[in-house]
């Protein structure tokens, strides 16, 4: 009995505020004997506010069923605040757990970086200038440093979770953030590595940071594939993208700005930038597939109440057609790599 109630204590918990007109309160509160949950309600004029604290995993359901009523949709809002604790008796409850938290949610946890905006900007900058220094001087401590302020993650799972919204109004803007960020840390890393082959070219002959990141690998791909899958999981359960995000900007803002280091670095090295931007590719690929994975998978886009079936339908063919020529062209890819690495077709050594 005791490890229950210690376990019901360590939940992560949501506060769920509904604001609706008054005269919808009886259609909301439907949901009362469906779910065995009982709202606090008040009621305020013409506006009613229901509160509910559920389980961090329950509000999804709950968030799609309120969005078949209409509400956030038609009339009213919903406002999700997480809950640090929540003492209470057990009780019985047919609110069946979600595998994760709802598409409007996740949205919500990462869209502030991964649109455009003077934050992602200088992150970015700021990233790119650490890879670009940490490189060149051979530096790992810079290099990590340059991973843990990089912005990357966000623009793609974004891009991912667009796909599977109606109006699909946020995929391109992240997709265009993605390239601004990655094509400025490769900017970056031009302007750097131009002045360093102007007073000391010997830091990037010999930096093994460098050279390290001109021939893609199998060891490469597996890891941007399991840096994705975290990724996916940890927005999928509603987590922080703080420490995965680190091993997923490992995987772009270094190459990103491997590639300009390089290509400012003389005739000898071009082939050597090619062997970044290759790496680069196949790692904003394998993180895309890995994530859309994960999503579809955890089978988290349900549909609401705002989505007709035939529209869902739709997007969600759209989606498994998205992930499998995505799949395909990766396996492609880490075929002709293993090809490559028995036959020497292409040598990017520095």
């Amino acid at each position: 009995m005791y490890n229950q109630y210690h376990l019901r204590e360590t939940l992560i918990m949501k506060d769920v505020k509904i604001i609706i007109p008054a005269d919808k309160l009886e259609i909301v509160r439907e949901l009362e004997e469906k779910f065995a949950i009982i709202f606090n309600v008040t009621i305020f004029e013409v506006t009613a506010t229901l509160h509910v604290v559920i389980e961090n995993q329950q509000t999804s359901i709950l968030l799609e069923e309120l969005k078949g009523l209409g509400v956030g949709t038609v009339f009213g809002s919903v406002i999700v605040t997480p809950v640090s604790l929540k003492i209470t008796a057990a009780k019985k409850s047919v609110l069946l757990k979600g595998r994760g938290i709802g598409t409007d949610e996740m949205i919500a946890n990462i869209k502030g970086l991964a649109m455009l905006n003077p934050t992602f900007i200088g992150l970015v900058f700021l990233a790119g200038v650490l890879a670009s220094f940490g490189l060149i001087y051979d530096n790992v401590i810079i290099v990590i440093a340059s991973m843990i302020i990089a912005p990357l993650l966000a623009p793609i799972a974004l891009t991912v979770i667009g796909t599977m919204t109606p109006k699909n109004i946020y995929s391109k803007k992240a997709i265009f953030a993605e390239l601004v960020g990655l094509f400025t840390i490769i900017v970056i890393g031009v302007i750097v590595g131009a002045i360093f082959n102007m007073t000391n070219p010997e830091f990037i002959i010999n930096s093994e940071q460098i050279a390290i990141r001109t021939n893609p690998n199998i060891g490469d791909i597996v890891f941007a594939i399991a840096s994705g899958l975290a990724a996916g999981l940890f927005i999928i359960r509603g987590e922080s993208t703080s420490i995965v995000g680190v091993a997923v900007a490992a995987s772009l803002c270094p190459p990103a700005a491997n590639v300009g280091v390089l290509l400012v670095s003389g005739q000898i090295f071009l082939q050597a930038a090619l062997g970044s931007l290759i790496l680069l590719i196949l790692n904003v690929i394998s993180i895309y597939a890995s994530c859309a994975l994960i999503f579809w998978v955890s089978q988290s886009f349900v549909r609401g109440g705002s989505v007709s079936t035939r529209q869902f339908r739709k997007i969600s063919r759209l989606y498994i057609t998205q992930i499998v020529m995505t799949f395909l062209i990766l396996i492609l890819i880490i075929v002709f790599i293993i090809l490559d690495n028995h036959f020497g077709w292409l040598d990017f050594s520095l």
